[in-house]
C-alpha cells in the first residue's frame, strides 16, 4: 500500500513536470499589461457612479500578481497605482489609510529597482507627495515631491506622466512658463505600445492642464 502511494506521487509530480497544462504561472507581462489596460479603462472611460467597484475589482486582480511575484517592483508599483485610485473614489478616513499603504508600497518598490518602469515610482511619490495632506494629518511634502518629480524627468525625460505629473505641480505653485513646458512635453510624448487609452486619457488632461497655464502666463 505505501509502496503504491510512492509510486502515485512520483506520477503525480512527474505530471506536472511535463505537462505544462497541469500546472502554470500565469504570464507576467500579459497580466501586469492587462493590468494597465484595465486600469486605463476604469479612469477614463468607466462612469464615475461604477469606478469603486471597477478599482476594487482590479485590487484584487493586482494584488493577486503582486503576491505571486513579491520580488517584481512593477506588480508593487501598479498595485500602488490601483490602491491610490481607488482610495480617490472611496475617500474620508478611510481613503486616508489606503493613501498610506499605497506610499509604503511604493517605497518598497523604490527599494527593490529604483528605475523600474522608466522611473514611474519616483514620479508618482512625487505625485502623492504633493496631493495628500502635510504632517499631522498625512506625509505630504512639498520639498520632497519636487525631488522624487525630478527623478521621474531624469529617468525618463520625454516620458508622459513625468511631464503631466512636474506640469500639474508647476501650475499649482504658480510656476505658469515652467509648467507650460513640462505640459507641452507631455502632449508631444511618444507613444507607449499598447497604452493607446491610458496615453489618450493623459494627454488630454495635460492640454486642459496647459489651456489653464497659458491663460495665467
Amino acid at each position: 500500500m505505501i509502496k503504491w502511494l510512492v509510486y502515485s506521487l512520483v506520477g503525480f509530480l512527474a505530471a506536472l513536470i511535463v505537462s505544462p497544462s497541469a500546472w502554470t504561472m500565469p504570464d507576467y507581462d500579459a497580466e501586469l499589461l492587462a493590468i494597465q489596460q484595465t486600469w486605463a479603462e476604469i479612469k477614463y472611460r468607466t462612469p464615475k457612479a461604477d469606478r469603486q467597484d471597477a478599482f476594487a475589482s482590479l485590487l484584487s486582480k493586482s494584488e493577486a500578481l503582486q503576491h505571486m511575484y513579491p520580488d517584481k517592483a512593477d506588480a508593487i508599483l501598479w498595485s500602488a497605482v490601483v490602491l491610490y485610485n481607488y482610495a480617490g473614489e472611496v475617500r474620508g478616513i478611510k481613503a486616508l489609510g489606503m493613501v498610506k499603504q499605497s506610499f509604503r508600497m511604493l517605497h518598497k518598490a523604490k527599494e527593490i529597482n529604483p528605475a523600474a518602469a522608466n522611473g514611474l515610482i519616483h514620479t508618482t511619490l512625487g505625485q502623492l507627495y504633493y496631493k495628500v495632506p502635510g504632517w499631522p494629518v498625512a506625509f505630504g511634502d512639498d520639498a520632497k515631491a519636487q525631488q522624487y518629480l525630478r527623478k521621474g524627468i531624469e529617468l525618463n525625460p520625454e516620458g508622459l506622466d513625468a511631464n503631466y505629473f512636474m506640469g500639474d505641480y508647476l501650475l499649482r505653485k504658480k510656476q505658469f512658463h515652467q509648467a507650460a513646458i513640462h505640459l507641452r512635453r507631455a502632449i508631444h510624448a511618444p507613444p507607449r505600445p499598447q497604452r493607446t487609452i491610458a496615453d489618450a486619457g493623459r494627454k488630454s488632461d495635460a492640454l486642459k492642464l496647459l489651456q489653464q497655464v497659458e491663460g495665467k502666463i
